[in-house]
């Protein structure tokens, strides 16, 4: 299976996406150096990928004590006279490219990733590369890494912004030569590192990207109406940053509120106590949205069961108000409620906002305007045999009914035990949630996960087809759709179902993306058994598709969708590659993934 990723991985054409007031021009391996060429430009922002490093250790700690100093003067003269002595085991000294798109120090040194010897525990190794700027300039460097790491820029120390979730370091670029070193240990089981500069537009809009439906800590205490920010987010770049506040009828509540540079709390002017609002942080010119609720969740729970009572049963909103209950009931009573869960309180808002939203429009319905909260929970009746069908939406924060939105549709994968669609495990971790919201804003898509009458691991069977048709139509009843620009998503064993819909419809979706998808399922049915996706995989010569893997990912291996490459290239059906290490542990739960919604964004 190495051999066959490596293979395909020759075929891939090496793409950067640059953005930003600086320009990555090129990487330069001179002599064995990674070397980074950077100009100023007027581009829109700035991101840059440092993927290519030059590598040297790893070193225990008593080692590191007499060597570091040399090479933090030096690091090209250092790594020149510790060649010389590279016969030791797990030892590498020189240039680095790394196989599947990041750096991870157990493939430097050829550790396996099941690795049980611990052998790089507590090791020192040195990341260095040099970067060339044609100017004085302030960058930003974001870091992702579990290991314990010091960076140094021109021998200074980076200093990480004091902010939550991302670990952000200005970055002071001189003209001319710069050095970068970062020294790292060894610390858990994951060695993996990744660095991506950027400039302040664009670091700002990747920090408000990261705090959507999480600004502010969502329940607002009734009786000083303070609202305490859950991060320093005017800390991390030097542009405006401010709150707004609105009802469900989008009027603002008071003046826009100016963040302060290390103040946390601020009181907000016109709430009522147990009612929902939108709050709005504006970044820069990047604006993000939160449902929050002032009062307490019980008290807000229990005055809604009561406006229901007063609703009656064949209202048009009923079942969708009900729905929506159900799951403000399941999230008040579940164990995580009290177990430490931080993200549980996040949940509650947006339903609290979406029961208060429909309450104040009961003559409406939802997709009428952008004072709704960016995450729907929506359910419909099918035309099928009128029972209620579900599914959840994420839609961008503004929305021009004169142009019609890309659709992603999302095909959840199969799940073990019997749950309430709005109750489901994929709805388990909000900052996935969050994430689809995000998304949704930042590639101004709807993005939709369907319910479609699949429960727990069954074919997407014809009846199941027919509700996505279905769901889909519903989803334009309310908002302009482009069904010339739909697309199909999902993951592992929902990237099955996916193929099972694309191969029968081929000339319904625009692109596919799959992340790591099944190929091959056996089922009891002939239905099933006859319809496979592939039997008919050469229905889809003319659909654009991603497929997206990680190598060492154990729950859904690269022997999952093998054949599926192979007959890609065989039918000359569009394939894309997208092959990164250690990806695996975040794309098996997430709702939507960013480099589908990047791949749909280039399909015209």
């Amino acid at each position: 299976m190495k051999s066959f990723i490596s293979n395909i991985m020759q075929s891939l054409v090496s793409k950067i996406v640059i953005v930003g007031t600086l320009l990555l021009t090129s990487c330069i391996k001179q002599e064995g150096s990674a070397m980074y060429q950077i100009s100023t430009s007027q581009h829109d922002d700035l991101h840059i990928s440092l993927t290519d490093w030059n590598v040297c250790g790893s070193f225990t700690i008593e080692e590191d004590s007499l060597l570091k100093d040399s090479f933090l003067a030096n690091p090209h003269h250092f790594m020149n006279l510790y060649k010389a002595d590279t016969a030791q085991i797990k030892k590498y000294s020189g240039l680095y490219h790394p196989l599947y798109n990041q750096l991870d120090l157990k493939e430097v040194f050829h550790v396996q990733p099941d690795d049980t010897t611990h052998i790089l525990q507590d090791k020192i190794t040195y990341l260095h590369c040099e970067i060339i700027s044609d100017a004085d300039v302030l960058a930003y460097v974001e870091v992702k890494t579990s290991m314990e790491c010091v960076q140094f820029l021109n021998a200074d120390t980076l200093r990480r912004r004091d902010i939550q979730g991302l670990n952000i370091y200005p970055f002071h670029l001189k003209k001319g030569h710069n050095d970068y070193i970062v020294k790292t240990k060894c610390t858990g089981n994951d060695y993996s590192f990744e660095s991506t500069i950027y400039d302040s537009i664009s670091v700002a809009k990747l920090y408000a990207d990261g705090q959507s439906c999480n600004i502010i800590y969502p329940e607002i205490d009734s009786l000083s109406h303070i609202v305490m920010l859950t991060n320093a987010h005017q800390n991390v770049v030097d542009l405006p940053v401010t709150l707004q506040f609105y009802d469900v009828y989008g009027d603002s509540l008071c003046n826009r509120i100016v963040v302060q540079p290390d103040s946390f709390t601020y009181f907000v002017d016109g709430m009522e106590n147990n009612k929902s609002y939108i709050c709005e942080m504006t970044i820069g010119d990047h604006a993000v949205r939160q449902p929050v609720l002032c009062g307490k969740d019980d008290n807000a729970y229990a005055r809604f069961v009561e406006m229901r009572k007063q609703l009656p049963d064949n209202h048009p909103r009923a079942a969708e108000i009900d729905q929506v209950l159900y799951r403000l009931n399941f999230l008040l009573n579940h164990p995580t409620r009290y177990d430490g869960d931080w993200w549980w309180q996040f949940k509650i808002s947006p339903l609290t906002y979406q029961l208060e939203h429909t309450f104040a429009h009961l003559d409406g319905t939802y997709g009428e305007d952008d004072s709704e909260a960016n995450i729907q929970f929506i359910t419909y009746q099918s035309e099928i045999d009128d029972s209620l069908q579900r599914y959840i939406l994420a839609r961008p924060n503004k929305i021009d009914r004169s142009k019609r939105l890309p659709l992603v549709v999302v095909i959840r994968p199969n799940i073990e035990n019997l749950h309430h669609f709005f109750a489901c495990p994929q709805l388990a971790r909000q900052w996935a949630v969050n994430q689809m919201q995000s998304l949704s804003n930042k590639y101004g898509f709807l993005i939709m996960m369907p319910e479609i009458r699949t429960y727990l691991n069954e074919d997407l069977l014809p009846i199941a087809e027919e509700e996505l048709k279905l769901a889909i139509k519903d989803v334009q009843k309310h908002y302009p759709v482009d069904l010339a620009r739909l697309f199909l998503h999902a993951n592992c064993s929902g990237g099955y179902r996916a193929l099972r819909m694309a191969t029968d419809y081929p000339e319904m979706f625009k692109a596919i993306a799959l992340y790591a998808p099944v190929y091959h399922r056996d089922f009891e049915d002939k239905w099933s058994n006859e319809h496979k996706p592939e039997l008919s995989i050469k229905n889809l010569k003319r659909t654009p598709m991603l497929i997206h893997g990680d190598p060492i990912d154990t729950h859904s291996p690269c022997s999952l969708y093998k054949d599926l490459i192979e007959d890609c290239q065989k039918r000359d059906i569009p394939l894309t590659l997208s092959i990164k290490r250690n990806s695996g542990q975040f794309y098996n739960v997430v709702l939507v993934g960013e480099e589908a919604l990047d791949f749909f964004s280039k399909q015209k």
